[in-house]
């Protein structure tokens, strides 16, 4: 990843702070370690739950998630483990119930480092982050055909888990506990040795129930299934094997990930309908590295460094917005990016046009910090501003003489970003000793969102708890309702809602939807098409996987259709994993597939794309007029434009 990527990022509407990106790429190493191992072994492994939905959703993470999730069978996860032991790097570990006291899952996690973690080389490894991160490996084991036995397999491992947590947990003690003890035995044929007491006895036993997990042969087999909790409790959630017979990858983050062939299936089966946007309501365990710093915390015999704000800081700041502050003419914007000047130039434009004032804009540089804070690599792009725009520099520049009416910044951090910083003399707490009202308008935007919006409303720690905003004057948010959210984080940061405090902050923070930058409003200049609307055409090897010839029919019918709207339309047909996976499918749906592409190229009703890249969505999204076909992310990207979106029903 190169550094860009560490920045806070507004990602579909929901803001990610540094921190989270960095928990990101400490994952994404972590993945790559295990990728190495399993395609220099052949061991197949691929994307699953929240992972799998990612890939295929948003073709990489999904912005309010913060983990890795990858599957393997039995049979692979044992040879995984074998080798992996020797073949990860120093550090990294594959925690399981059997090697890492109190993992009490049967989910091992594979880690770049099994603790919390300040040396100078794990920070310099994993960007920063020192928290334990990685990735979810869990195991797919065999359904047996019979599903009597099959029940009757779940509910031995059931008793034998139940027994395992109660007596390690001290639930169950004495004579009660060894008469379970004796029908473990009876149940499972396994002698236990009654010496094993606590956690020797849990692991114990927990192994037996493993193995019951990977009782059943491939031959008696016809269905996978993540044992705990999905096969047992009456859960039943077999998922069929033909479904896993084969993986593809397709686009994840800076890499690929391996997805069932037959991921569409899939995807319907663990999530029903997987286009619909469901956000994690509450902040529990999110993000996961928030436990881990309460820990640290608690251990530490100093006080951990953190911004901190008090009720004078809220109640000292006037804003005077709307005002005339006559008493100086000039006003300075210092952007502190050229790529987030358009955040601010519906303000810059309001001033520009009003002969009171002098508008100066002074670009200020950022630099990336290094693991322990130092700053590097000077980021200062004045060149990519606006022609028509006159830009200052920022050493010719004198507040302390000039003392302009309003300084108006974008950045809230201060020295409190983990990945970058402003120099140190455009902080936000030096710059307010230089202008009658600081204002401060944010370098991004989110959706709409309130407390109840759990994920947004934690990740405010990361851009609203910040002297940026709790120094400024004057804090121009686009909403009501944001207005309100920043209040309720910013009160709770200070552990005040004092009416004092709450008057100041509705003074402070001015809902103006008219200087704030609408994403709505950037556009692509669209192709000259004579007229005609062009239509997005996606199909993916997975649907052709998963209905061989009946899918090749489809596509003739929808070409079809097409043709005979040719004088309205254009079509661009993308195909998704089309390429050398035909080999992957039935010989005569492949050629069958292979022939209707060849008959669209001759009919001159569009263009052929193979394997459009992810950061193209966007580009196609604003562009083009409508989308048609199988999920995908660049579907996602159409819905968030507010154009229409159909997914193709094979049956129809």
């Amino acid at each position: 990843m190169n550094p860009e990527f560490y920045e806070d990022e507004v990602i579909e509407g929901f803001y990610v702070p540094a921190m989270l990106k960095m928990a990101w790429g400490a994952q994404m190493d972590v993945l790559k370690e295990t990728d190495a191992i399993c395609r220099r072994h052949d061991i197949p492994y691929f994307a699953d739950w929240g992972t799998l939905l990612a890939t295929i959703r948003h073709s990489g993470y999904i912005p309010w998630d913060d983990d890795l999730d990858i599957s393997m069978r039995r049979r692979d996860y044992e040879r995984f483990l074998k080798y992996a032991e020797t073949e990860l790097p120093d550090g990294f570990k594959v925690m399981h119930f059997k090697n890492h006291p109190g993992h009490h899952f049967f989910v091992a996690r594979i880690v770049g480092k099994p603790r919390i973690c300040f040396e100078e080389d794990h920070l310099t490894r994993f960007h920063g982050f020192p928290y334990i991160a990685g990735l979810d490996l869990f195991v797919m084991d065999n359904v047996c055909r019979d599903r009597n036995i099959e029940k009757l397999k779940a509910k031995k491992a059931e008793f034998v888990i139940t027994v395992a947590d109660n007596i390690a947990d001290g639930a169950t003690t004495g004579d009660e506990a060894a008469a379970l003890i004796r029908q473990c035995e009876e149940y499972t044929g396994v002698k236990i040795d009654p010496s094993l007491s606590g956690e020797d006895l849990r692991v114990f036993l927990y192994s037996i129930a493993e193995a019951l997990f990977a009782s059943i042969p491939d031959e008696e087999s016809d269905a996978l299934i993540q044992m705990m909790p999905f096969g047992m409790y009456g859960n039943e959630r077999y998922i069929p094997k033909e479904y896993f017979r084969k993986t593809v990858r397709l686009p994840y983050m800076d890499t690929t990930m391996p997805v069932p062939l037959c991921f569409d299936t899939v995807m319907r089966f663990k999530f029903g309908n997987y286009m619909q946007i469901h956000k994690a309501a509450g902040g529990h365990d999110y993000p996961f590295y928030y436990g881990q710093h309460q820990d640290l915390i608690s251990v530490l015999d100093f006080e951990y460094p953190a911004y901190k704000a008090t009720y004078e800081d809220i109640i000292g700041t006037v804003s005077c917005t709307g005002n005339s502050c006559e008493a100086h003419e000039d006003i300075v914007f210092m952007p502190f990016a050229a790529k987030y000047w358009k955040y601010m130039e519906k303000l810059y434009r309001h001033y520009a046009d009003d002969n009171r004032y002098t508008v100066h804009v002074v670009p200020i540089p950022y630099y990336y910090k290094t693991w322990d804070g130092m700053l590097k690599d000077e980021v200062f792009d004045i060149d990519a501003y606006p022609s028509d725009i006159t830009v200052e520099k920022y050493k010719d520049i004198d507040l302390g003489t000039m003392h302009p009416a309003k300084i108006v910044i974008q950045n809230p951090f201060d020295e409190w970003n983990p990945v970058y910083s402003v120099p140190p003399k455009f902080y936000s707490c030096t710059l307010k000793q230089y202008t009658d009202e600081l204002v401060y308008i944010p370098f991004f935007v989110t959706n709409d969102f309130t407390k109840a919006d759990g994920r947004d409303y934690i990740n405010m720690d990361h851009y609203v708890c910040m002297p940026g905003v709790i120094n400024a004057d004057t804090v121009i948010l686009p909403s009501d309702t944001l207005k309100n959210t920043y209040t309720e984080k910013i009160t709770e940061f200070i552990k005040s809602e004092d009416e004092q405090v709450l008057n100041a902050l509705d003074r402070k923070i001015a809902v103006c939807p008219e200087y704030v930058y609408d994403p709505n409003d950037e556009t692509f200049l669209p192709e000259d098409n004579n007229g005609k609307k062009t239509i997005i055409y996606l199909n993916t090897i997975s649907v052709l996987a998963e209905y061989g010839q009946k899918a090749v029919d489809k596509i003739r019918r929808i070409i079809d259709v097409f043709e005979e709207s040719r004088d309205k339309i254009k079509v661009i047909w993308i195909s998704v994993c089309c390429g050398e996976e035909l080999d992957l499918i039935d010989e005569n749906v492949a050629n069958g597939y292979k022939r209707a592409v060849e008959d669209y190229k001759k009919s001159g009703l569009g263009d052929f794309i193979r394997d459009l890249p992810a950061s193209e969505n966007i580009r196609y999204a604003k562009m083009y007029d409508a989308y048609y076909g199988d999920p995908s992310s660049l579907a996602l990207r159409f819905f968030y434009e507010n154009k229409p979106v159909m997914i193709e029903n094979i049956e129809v």
